[in-house]
């Protein structure tokens, strides 16, 4: 492989953040990073996930990298913060963070209520800011980081029954650009990865998932591990340009009319 290549894509020395990674793409997250060299803290959506996540060291176990697990709540301030101090400490600093949140919720607008409206955004815009507010506070500090923000591409597109959930989402790309502007001077870069239609694998989804794959042009689905190469470049030295904006890994779905 050529050197520069090789260097461009290389992870090894980084000390990462992964919230959300007892989801599927938190998951996919850490074994990316971890893979291209990164040491990380693997930190929780939602408290009560400690075996999730103890599970996920052991699948990170050959890459040979120190993983440290972080069970918190993401809707905690006290909680982000304590996961970005963690990382000072037994990393030795935070160069990467990744939100990999996960949280859905779908109903017409007419019966949503104000507890809903609350609950998706504490779950998805608030717990993303207040992420990206204390890694900042340190990346900022150290000289500069990287911080995607993973997002569903709804964030783009509206689909009936869910209107909280896509303005949630839309909520975060917005965040994502801005703070690119804001931390730019300080060497912050701040992106968005957008993914699609995911497979879930689970027997209850089939029926819906066979609706959907009718409105992707090669009718298939985005497996999760499938977002990895787009995350590493985000998060790269390679990528050191690349801020304020969204990789969209969807099959072509934002195309479809």
């Amino acid at each position: 492989m050529n050197d520069t290549v090789a260097t461009d894509f290389s992870l090894t020395g980084k000390s990462a953040l992964v919230v959300g990674a007892e989801n599927p793409l938190g998951m996919i997250a850490a074994m990316t990073l971890t893979e291209a060299g990164a040491d990380l803290v693997i930190a929780s959506q939602q408290p009560g996930t400690g075996d999730a996540l103890r599970e996920l060291t052991r699948r990170l176990a050959p890459t040979g990298r120190k993983s440290v697990v972080q069970v918190q709540s993401a809707i905690t301030r006290a909680d982000l913060s304590a996961s970005v101090d963690l990382t000072v400490k037994q990393l030795g600093g935070l160069d990467i963070l990744v939100n990999a949140l996960d949280y859905r919720s779908f109903a017409p607008a007419d019966i949503s209520d104000d507890n809903a409206l609350d609950k998706i955004f504490d779950n998805t815009f608030r717990a993303t800011w207040m992420a990206c507010q204390e890694a900042g506070r340190i990346m900022r500090r150290r000289g500069g980081g990287v911080i995607v923000n993973v997002v569903s591409v709804l964030a783009e597109r509206g689909v009936p029954n869910a209107s909280l959930y896509c303005a949630s989402q839309a909520a975060v790309l917005s965040l994502t650009r801005t703070l690119a502007l804001e931390w730019a001077p300080d060497q912050v870069r701040v992106n968005a990865l957008e993914f699609g239609w995911l497979e879930s694998r689970g027997q209850r989804q089939a029926q819906f998932e066979e609706t959907l794959r009718k409105y992707l042009p090669d009718h298939n689905l985005i497996k999760p591990e499938e977002l990895a190469g787009a995350l590493l470049y985000l998060v790269a030295p390679g990528a050191r340009f690349m801020t304020g904006q969204s990789v969209v890994v969807d099959g072509g779905l934002l195309c479809h009319p």
